[in-house]
């Protein structure tokens, strides 16, 4: 890759009742495949919280910890850039089988 990709993980659940469901973060993949997520913890006024950064030497490293360690959260992962993220975002929702 010799550019940067953006990308958000919605989650359908939380099973840890830490970050909450919905849009959990937001991340850049570097084209030396580094990844730096930004948890939107602090998005949500009802409950109090603070966005932290994670970064990880490579996708698979982050997929490991976040994704595939908890099947149970249903995460969504959408790739899009710029305001196209959250029209992406969307229509990913609504297609048939990510129900």
């Amino acid at each position: 890759m010799k550019t940067f990709q953006t990308f958000t993980v919605y989650r359908r659940n939380d099973k840890s009742g830490v970050s909450g469901s919905g849009r959990i973060l937001d991340g850049v993949i570097f084209h030396n495949g580094w990844v730096v997520v930004c948890w939107r913890t602090d998005v949500d006024a009802a409950k109090h919280g603070h966005s932290s950064l994670g970064i990880f030497s490579s996708w698979a490293d982050f997929k490991f910890i976040h994704i595939d360690a908890h099947p149970e959260n249903n995460a969504l992962v959408v790739y899009g850039r710029d305001a196209n993220l959250a029209e992406e975002l969307s229509k990913q929702l609504h297609e048939p089988g990510n129900a």
